[in-house]
C-alpha cells in the first residue's frame, strides 16, 4: 500500500442511532479539530427521537458551512440497517484517503486528527487507534476506578505492551481499540478488506483481526477518544451474543492466518512467530478455535 500524501482529506464517518441528547455535541467535535482538510458523512440509521433534527440544525449553521462548506453528506435511512450498514454505507460515499469514525454519542479530542495524520505519515501505518478516555452525559471524566469503566474497557490502560512480540497478539488477546470509533485508517486498506460485516456486537473487532493480518495497527498512546458510558449504550444490551459472536470471528482469524503467509509480516501466525504463537494459543485458551 502507498505511503500516505501530505494533508491527505480525512473522510470522518458518524453512524447515529437515537442520539438526539449528544450528536450535537458529536458534531462540534469534529469541527473543533486542529485538522482542517476534512469532509464530514453522517448517515442516520432511522432514529425514532430527533436525531435528524439535531443533525439538520447542527450542519445548516452558519458556523458549520462556514468550516465545511460543500464538505457535509447526510444520509438518513428510511429504515434501520444495523450499525455496520452504516458505516459501510458512509465510507462508500467518502471521498477521502483515509477514513475515520466516530461514534455519535462520543468525543474526538481537537488535535486527534492531526496527532494521527502526523503519525500515519511519519511511521507509514495505514491503521492508527488511540487510546480512550471515558466521560459520563455530561463529558465529565470517568476514572478507570468506576465500574463501568473496570468491566468493560480498563484493561486498555493495563494492559503491558511490551509482553506481546506485536501489537497484533495485543489485538488478539481482547479488543484493545474499544470501538470503530476509535479507528483511523486508509480508503486503501477498507479496498483491501471489504466491509464491516454483520456482527451485532463485534463488528469493530472483526475489522481489527481482519486489518492486522494486512497491516501491523499502531496504538497511540494519548488520549484522543472519548468514549460516552451512558443508559443507552448499545454493549450493554447486546453482551449475550458476545461469545458467539467472538467464536466465529476467532475461528476464521485463525483459518487466515494458520497455513499461509500473510501480507503482515509480523501478524499474529505459526509461520511469523513458530513456537511462541503456540505457547499464546495455549496459555490464552484459544486451541478451541483452531481448526
Amino acid at each position: 500500500m502507498q505511503k500516505i500524501s501530505q494533508n491527505p482529506l480525512i473522510s470522518v464517518i458518524i453512524p447515529c442511532y437515537k442520539h438526539e441528547k449528544f450528536v450535537e455535541r458529536c458534531l462540534n467535535s469534529v469541527a473543533a479539530q486542529t485538522y482542517d482538510n476534512i469532509e464530514v458523512i453522517i448517515v442516520d440509521d432511522c432514529s425514532p427521537d430527533d436525531s435528524v433534527k439535531k443533525i439538520e440544525q447542527v450542519i445548516n449553521s452558519k458556523s458549520w458551512i462556514a468550516k465545511f462548506d460543500n464538505r457535509t453528506k447526510f444520509y438518513p435511512f428510511n429504515q434501520n440497517q444495523g450499525a455496520h450498514n452504516a458505516i459501510n454505507h458512509g465510507i462508500k460515499q467518502s471521498t477521502g484517503e483515509l477514513i475515520a469514525l466516530l461514534n455519535s454519542d462520543d468525543l474526538y479530542h481537537q488535535d486527534r486528527l492531526s496527532r494521527i495524520v502526523e503519525v500515519m505519515q511519519n511511521q507509514n501505518h495505514q491503521f492508527v487507534f488511540s487510546r480512550v478516555q471515558y466521560i459520563d452525559d455530561n463529558d465529565t471524566t470517568i476514572t478507570d476506578s468506576h465500574y463501568m469503566a473496570q468491566s468493560y474497557f480498563g484493561s486498555q490502560k493495563n494492559i503491558k505492551l511490551k509482553q506481546f512480540p506485536s501489537l497484533g497478539f495485543a489485538c488478539l488477546s481482547f479488543n484493545i481499540s474499544i470501538s470503530t470509533g476509535n479507528f483511523v485508517f486508509s480508503k486503501a486498506l477498507y479496498n483491501a478488506l471489504g466491509d464491516f460485516k454483520d456482527y451485532r456486537y463485534c463488528h469493530d473487532w472483526d475489522f481489527l483481526l481482519r486489518a492486522l493480518v494486512h497491516t501491523e495497527p499502531f496504538f497511540l498512546e494519548e488520549d484522543l477518544y472519548y468514549y460516552r458510558f451512558h443508559g443507552k449504550n448499545t454493549f450493554e444490551s447486546l453482551q449475550a451474543i458476545g461469545p458467539i459472536e467472538s467464536a466465529e470471528l476467532l475461528r476464521n482469524f485463525f483459518s487466515q492466518v494458520q497455513l499461509k503467509p500473510t501480507p503482515n509480516p509480523i501478524a499474529p501466525s505459526p509461520l511469523n512467530w513458530p513456537g511462541f504463537f503456540e505457547l499464546f494459543v495455549r496459555w490464552h485458551g484459544l486451541e478451541r478455535f483452531l481448526q
